[in-house]
């Protein structure tokens, strides 16, 4: 299990309230941080994530961008953490 952040930027104002209800009702374990610019949706598991941004994006249409960054090692093994940028 990986974690992944959300990122949400841009104009997102207008649908901000239905995104939290989507993340509420797909993600188990989430941690929501005002930045500068935006908002971070700091989310326990990719695969919530994944199915999330998906149902955002019916919402209204995004431009996603998705990055890594190295989070370490459990167990032997590389964490690595995914960041999905979603740009209104």
């Amino acid at each position: 299990m990986h974690p992944a952040i959300i990122q949400l930027r841009g104009r997102y104002a207008d649908i901000f309230e239905d995104v939290m209800k989507l993340i509420e009702k797909y993600c188990g374990d989430f941690r929501v941080e005002r930045v500068r610019g935006g908002v971070d949706v700091f989310i326990s598991d990719v695969n919530d994530a994944r199915k999330t941004i998906s149902k955002i994006q019916k919402l209204k249409k995004a431009e996603i961008k998705m990055s890594t960054k190295y989070a370490g090692l459990r167990r032997g093994r590389v964490r690595v953490l995914f960041v999905y940028c979603l740009r209104f």
